[in-house]
């Protein structure tokens, strides 16, 4: 496994914490793996969305439960650090944020975290139809002098979107909406991104560090534009996740803290992409929002 960075941007809107705030210890890239942990961040990728709240129950392999507060509040364009969490089954709720707790969740999903693997649960879609889903980050190394992206498209509903190197390959042609692409392998170096969906375009000038695992974010700006940002989530081989994006941060932590934990349910979705959703949809909920 490669060394994940830190994340953050915002604050989830619709399940991730408005206060991404990290306040407990974060993975390092130079520690060892936990082989007896899972890594654990937890994103917002649903435009228009509200703020919610994400909280979720840890059943562990003996038997005993913990209940967590994933995100206390959040918005759109937040990711947070990975954690390393226990292994076991987590059922994730996610409500409107001020809502009691007692109230019916928006969204639901279950989630068994699994020792050594690394995990974005994360809201996508558009406002009218969100899913809560968990990503399973393959974290593991490129080839010597290559890094390895893929591309998740949260921008415009409906529209397909296309990133190209500028004087060489594509990362992604065609992809989906919402859906994570398959990673790829590009030469390491300073490149610049094109990026087009739905008649709009951008370009960014990034770094892909040699032996890096990346995530191009193709975000709505809300001023009829595009935001794109390359998440640097491993860094290295051999080392645990220690984050994402460089524009906040993000925790994880028992309920009693202050610090946000993440957990979410899995479904097979998103060929290829390594997307699995949890999605248990209340209409009812998300009726009464």
């Amino acid at each position: 496994m490669t060394s994940p960075r830190r994340s953050a941007t915002g604050t989830l809107g619709a399940l991730l914490a408005a206060a991404l705030l990290v306040l407990l210890p974060t993975a390092t890239a130079t520690a060892a793996p936990d082989p007896g942990s899972a890594y654990i961040r937890v994103g917002h990728f649903v435009a228009g969305l509200g703020g919610m709240t994400m909280s979720a129950t840890l059943t562990a392999y003996d038997g005993s439960t913990t209940p967590m507060v994933l995100a206390p509040e959040a918005t759109y364009g937040a990711l947070s650090d990975y954690q390393p969490l226990p292994v076991g089954y987590y059922s994730v709720a996610v409500r409107p944020a001020g809502a009691p707790s007692t109230s019916d969740p928006v969204l639901t999903g279950t989630l068994e975290a699994m020792a050594g693997q690394a995990y974005t649960v994360t809201g996508l879609g558009d406002a009218s139809a969100p899913r809560l889903t968990a990503v399973a980050d393959d974290l593991t190394a490129p080839a010597a002098g290559q890094a390895k992206l893929r591309v998740l498209p949260a921008a415009l509903p409906g529209a397909t979107t296309d990133v190209t190197v500028v004087g060489g390959a594509p990362v992604a042609q065609g992809a989906a909406f919402s859906e994570p692409t398959a990673y790829v392998q590009r030469p390491a170096g300073p490149v610049s991104l094109r990026v087009s969906t739905g008649g709009r375009t951008a370009t960014a000038d990034v770094t892909l560090a040699s032996g890096s695992v990346s995530t191009v974010l193709v975000l709505d700006d809300g001023k009829g534009g595009l935001t794109v940002r390359l998440v640097t989530d491993a860094t290295g081989a051999g080392v645990v996740p220690v984050g994402g994006a460089d524009t906040g941060a993000g925790g994880l932590a028992p309920r009693g803290s202050s610090a946000l934990v993440v957990a979410g349910g899995l479904t097979a979705a998103g060929a290829g992409a390594g997307a699995l959703v949890l999605l248990r949809r209340r209409t009812s909920a998300v009726a009464a929002r």
